[in-house]
């Protein structure tokens, strides 16, 4: 039964936000008896489940690039989107269209019946239902919060990959990297492999893997990177290409986790799949109007600080300039000061449709705290932030959009609004 008045998938995406009283609800029931009904559970092709702090985005991409170079059918959910909901989706890396985006929904609102659900378990769920229907043969999936009680943990993963522990969404996952790797731990299947990219091990990680009967494949223990040289668990040497914005360490977790879905890379293969990948919003550059733009989802202190140090060693750009937005639960006073050394001005946009977003006004406060001589705007829109920053830069300056993905999204569309066909460079 489709959703009467629903012709669109923005129509569809409106109705999905007023579904559930809470827009986060880490449990698994509501969801996996919705799957059930819907013939998901079991998984019919090869699973992998991505969890992190940070770099699972990348990872995604890697993996899914050496999986297709090898002619594999792949199917990707991720979250969340820069510019269009469908990019959460994609098959073969295309993404699915409105049409089959909308034609799951409608199937999972017939099958959900009374129960309620949240807007990232529809969106999971709609990726589930079209990955099989296109028989794709390998589904990654990255998690949105968190990983035991996140919508896709509801599948049980023949590989997992951890990227990194950092303190983060402390309201849901606890307020250390002790607690926070439990929960991340949780997509770990019993006997099945766990891969392991990160290297500052929290206390709890290792031994959690180990409680779960995971095939631990952890870095510097059971495969090992040293600088571009990636060694596999069963002494097997590859060379990764050197990937700018994108960590080695979670191109490595990539290989070993297509080495242990039997499909291991040759050398061949991870040139031709990593040497030209890029990932939109990391660390993305454009140049527009003799400007060099850098656009980063940073927005935590571990990704600010790795911002911090790619911003430090390009010199390009007389004077820098920024645009910045993130969630007030955020450790914004750091994030702010990692960067704010040799700023000119920032550049504040207002999102009304974000709750969770950081007021303008606030952050000005806390940005003349730490800069009081800094020249700080405040805009009621991005597309007037977009406007503001323009007349305040000059050709050949460096423009940086970091903090949340509708701060960056936000003005990556009005550059492909505003400036389509211009030169750009990754």
């Amino acid at each position: 039964m489709a959703l009467a008045g629903a012709e669109t998938l923005d129509a569809w995406l409106t109705h999905l936000e007023t579904l559930h009283p809470q827009k986060i609800d880490l449990e698994l029931t509501r969801v996996q008896t919705v799957a059930h009904r819907l013939g998901l559970l079991p998984a019919s092709c090869q699973t992998v489940t991505i969890a992190g702090t940070n770099g699972k985005g990348s990872c995604v991409g890697a993996l899914a690039a050496l999986l297709s170079q090898q002619g594999v059918s792949v199917g990707c959910y991720t979250s969340p989107h820069l510019l269009n909901f469908n990019e959460r989706i994609t098959i073969d890396g295309m993404p699915a269209s409105d049409v089959e985006i909308m034609g799951t929904f409608a199937a999972i609102e017939e099958h959900r019946q009374s129960i309620s659900l949240s807007y990232f378990e529809f969106a999971t769920l709609a990726a589930l239902v079209l990955f099989r229907q296109k028989s794709v043969d390998v589904q990654i999936l990255e998690v949105g919060l968190g990983g035991r009680l996140d919508a896709v943990n509801m599948l049980d993963a023949d590989v997992c990959v951890i990227t990194s522990i950092g303190i983060d969404h402390t309201e849901w996952l606890g307020d250390t990297r002790d607690l926070i790797a439990i929960e991340k731990a949780g997509v770990a299947r019993y006997g099945k492999p766990a891969v392991v990219a990160e290297r500052d091990l929290p206390s709890t990680l290792l031994p959690h893997l180990k409680a779960l009967g995971a095939d631990v494949a952890a870095l510097d223990r059971d495969w090992l990177l040293c600088n571009s040289e990636l060694t596999l668990p069963d002494g097997v040497q590859r060379v990764l290409p050197e990937v700018p914005a994108l960590q080695a360490s979670n191109l490595g977790a990539a290989v070993i986790a297509a080495d242990k879905l039997n499909r291991t890379p040759d050398q061949d293969c991870i040139d031709e799949a990593l040497q030209n990948l890029t990932v939109p919003g990391r660390q993305q550059q454009l140049r527009v109007q003799d400007r060099v733009w850098w656009l980063d989802v940073a927005h935590n202190r571990e990704s600010v600080a790795r911002l911090a140090i790619a911003l430090g060693q390009e010199t390009e750009g007389q004077e820098t300039h920024v645009i910045f937005g993130a969630m007030a639960d955020k450790p914004l006073r750091d994030m702010i000061g990692m960067l704010a050394d040799g700023v000119s001005s920032w550049h504040l946009p207002t999102h009304e449709e974000v709750a969770r977003a950081a007021a303008p006004a606030d952050l000005a406060q806390l940005i003349k705290t730490i800069s009081p001589k800094v020249t700080v705007r405040c805009y009621p829109t991005p597309r007037m932030a977009f406007e503001g920053i323009e007349s305040a830069s000059k050709p050949g300056d460096r423009i940086l959009v970091f903090g949340s993905f509708v701060t960056v999204g936000a003005q990556l569309a009005c550059l492909q609004q505003v400036h389509t066909g211009q030169e750009t460079f990754d």
